[in-house]
């Protein structure tokens, strides 16, 4: 099976790791000088960036850029991070597409392992296209559990996720502060809290630049604050924002963040 891979970044190099003993696998990236051709592709998998765009939404023209070369007949994955309004923007803009999104959920620093260890992965779309990647990557020797849903239910998954361990990090940033006033130390408090298995000690190291910030947490946060104050009734001056906790946390955080 002829299949392209556009974007290859560490998402894209860590799906090719697994891919390409059993497909012939061919790369669109080009910043990277690969620029394959999507035309007899039997099938596309989408890893291209997607920034903060300057109003703290989604950027997806480069998925939509991916799209506008993919012929109809080729199945689609998207592992691209969307949001619920940029998924619905594709459906508009390509509605005969067979289109399956599919959140990852990798570390940059170890991509190609967490991609060929995972244990579940969840595939939002139609039957028919949800069985094909299945069979794709079981043919491909990966023995996981794999989840249908609907797009917008593996687009929350995505984005509440990485809000939840984002909001993490700064309630214990503020452990942290509080510690510092009462002049007790920090490891003892953070080692007792994350004793309890329910909380765990993931996502409670206080870094030097504080807050969290890296490649994912800054913008899921903000694309999602920006998805839900699209929520149908929401009126942005009058009411409470309908993710109260999460704005806290990112205003928060963009106070610490060095």
């Amino acid at each position: 099976m002829k299949v392209v891979i556009a974007g290859y970044g560490f998402v894209g190099q860590a799906v090719d790791n697994v891919i390409k003993k059993h497909h012939s696998v061919l790369i669109s990236d080009p910043a990277k000088g690969l620029d394959a051709i999507y035309y007899n592709a039997d099938a596309v998998i989408i890893c291209v960036a997607t920034p903060q765009a300057d109003d703290g939404s989604c950027y997806i023209n480069n998925v939509l850029d991916v799209l506008a070369e993919t012929p109809i007949h080729s199945q689609v994955l998207i592992k691209s991070t969307i949001s619920i309004e940029g998924w619905d923007l594709i459906k508009e803009k390509y509605p005969e597409h067979n289109i399956v999104f599919s959140p990852e959920f990798l570390r940059a620093a170890s991509a190609v392992k967490d991609f060929a260890k995972q244990e579940h992965m969840y595939l939002g779309g139609e039957h028919d296209a949800v069985e094909f990647w299945i069979n794709f990557f079981r043919g491909c020797g990966m023995s996981i559990i794999f989840e249908q849903l609907s797009p917008k239910e593996a687009i929350l998954i995505k984005c509440f996720r990485n809000s939840f361990l984002a909001t993490k990090v700064a309630f214990f940033n503020q452990v942290h502060d509080m510690c510092e006033s009462l002049e007790l130390p920090y490891h003892v408090v953070q080692r007792g809290i994350g004793d309890d298995h329910r909380i765990g000690r993931s996502h409670t190291h206080i870094t030097n630049e504080r807050g969290f910030g890296g490649h994912c947490f800054p913008k899921d946060t903000s694309a999602l604050l920006k998805s839900a104050e699209q929520l149908p009734g929401h009126v942005p001056v009058a009411d409470e924002h309908p993710l109260s906790i999460l704005q806290a946390a990112v205003k928060y955080n963009n106070k610490i963040r060095k």
